[in-house]
């Protein structure tokens, strides 16, 4: 069996499924980045933020905040 690494938006989904409540988007990117053992730096956290935009599975709430919503599918993110 081929394990595949977790992208950006599956760590989200990780973080997002066990907090259980919406997280602020900066709280989430930055959390990412040292699950994924990535850079804290401008770039990095721009570039986490962005593949979060182009993942259906993550819904922006308003406010700053992202939860995960369990009901869609990602299609093509």
């Amino acid at each position: 069996m081929q394990y595949r690494k977790k992208s950006e938006a599956d760590w989200a989904v990780v973080l997002l499924s066990d907090k259980q409540e919406a997280i602020y988007y900066a709280d989430l990117i930055r959390e990412i980045a040292q699950k994924m053992g990535r850079k804290d730096d401008d770039a990095t956290l721009t570039s986490i933020y962005t593949r979060l935009n182009l993942d259906n599975r993550l819904v922006y709430q308003g406010d700053g905040y992202w939860y995960y919503d369990s009901n869609r599918e990602n299609r093509g993110g």
